[in-house]
């Protein structure tokens, strides 16, 4: 199985995405750390794939949804195809993340609750740690119980740029 691969420019710095003809396989903060837990999931759930330079359709709707997130331009976004594999409860919270509207935040501990596991916000922790698509599945929006900005992957200051960036009082600090 091949996936394609491409870097993307952006204001948190650069993004490696990954795609199957099915759809987007992972957005990825270009972090050595992050590089190999990657590498790690695309051998569990890909078969350690055949990766190659090339763009197709998935690509290109990848690209674009990024350059608009980024640009401001919020409204009609409409996330990729995408071609995720986990556990079950992986994929549970990971479909919940994408609940989490724009410019708002929920705690570790209401995502539990929210996948049916409310004793489970370390396991949840896990999973959002373990998002294959950053940003676009908005693991950035998951705060600690006491409202601090805890673990991402594309560090702390990223996470603190995209919540300000999607916050309709831009400019105004979280904390």
């Amino acid at each position: 199985m091949a996936l394609l691969q491409k870097i993307i420019s952006s204001p948190t710095g650069p993004l490696l995405i990954f795609v199957s003809e099915k759809g987007l396989c992972s957005v990825e903060f270009q972090d050595p750390g992050r590089r190999a837990l990657l590498q790690k999931r695309l051998d569990r759930w890909h078969s350690t794939p055949k990766l190659m330079d090339g763009e197709n359709e998935i690509t290109r709707l990848t690209t674009a949804w990024l350059e608009d997130y980024f640009q401001g331009n919020f409204v009609g976004l409409k996330i990729p195809p995408l071609d995720i594999r986990g556990t079950d409860f992986e994929l549970a919270t990971w479909e919940e993340l994408k609940n989490i509207p724009l410019g708002q935040t929920v705690t570790y501990g209401q995502l539990a609750a929210r996948v049916g596991k409310p004793q489970g916000a370390r396991a949840v922790g896990g999973c959002v740690g373990r998002n294959p698509v950053a940003i676009i599945i908005p693991c950035h929006r998951v705060i600690g119980g006491d409202g601090s900005l805890t673990g991402f992957g594309g560090g702390l200051e990223n996470k603190r740029w995209l919540l300000e960036h999607e916050s309709p009082q831009r400019g105004r600090p979280l904390l």
